[in-house]
């Protein structure tokens, strides 16, 4: 009777330790696509995989766990504190020029997670940092400028967004733009 037990034991145990996918749900943002667009890219000048480098670099200099990361196709995802997701893009915009847009969730219960939609925070706590990390200033795209397609969120995330100072736009009509701060 003691050895059924225990091959039952032995049997379900490791299956009853294993994670468990969820389902999880996204709230999406109410902005719309080109609102949500503006605030989730830049243009960076520099080679895919120096952008790339420093983007992995940056994550985790923020204090991000990277959970999946896809240099032929240029994403990379993370998670900070299983509550904060965010999925980077690198694609060509020019031969040394990169867009990167990002893509922030925020785990509102173990199985809805909510789009960020501020601004403010894209800036501080992304794009301001990736340019430190690369020695160089990332631009608001001009308006009209086709950015990669919004990247799919992970299904993990961290802390709350943090408001931080209003984002200046540059001007579409002028080829020298001046950097988003």
């Amino acid at each position: 009777m003691m050895r059924k037990i225990a091959v039952a034991l032995l049997l379900v145990g490791p299956a009853a330790c294993a994670p468990q996918q969820r389902d999880m749900q996204l709230i999406p943002s109410a902005r719309s696509a080109v609102e949500l667009r503006a605030m989730q890219s830049r243009t960076i000048d520099g080679d895919r995989s120096t952008i790339y480098r420093g983007t992995i670099a940056t994550l985790h200099d923020l204090g991000y766990r990277v959970t999946r990361a896809e240099p032929s196709a240029g994403t990379v995802s993370a998670v900070k504190l299983n509550r904060l997701y965010m999925t980077v893009v690198v694609q060509p915009r020019t031969p040394s020029a990169m867009v990167v847009r990002a893509n922030a969730a925020v785990a509102m219960s173990i199985s809805t997670q909510q789009q960020v939609d501020v601004p403010e925070f894209y800036q501080q706590n992304f794009f301001a940092p990736l340019a430190g990390t690369l020695g160089t200033q990332a631009f608001a795209l001009p308006a009209g400028t086709d950015a990669p397609e919004q990247p799919a969120l992970p299904t993990s995330a961290s802390p709350t967004p943090q408001a931080a100072p209003p984002v200046s736009q540059p001007s579409s009509s002028n080829r020298q733009q001046e950097p988003v701060r």
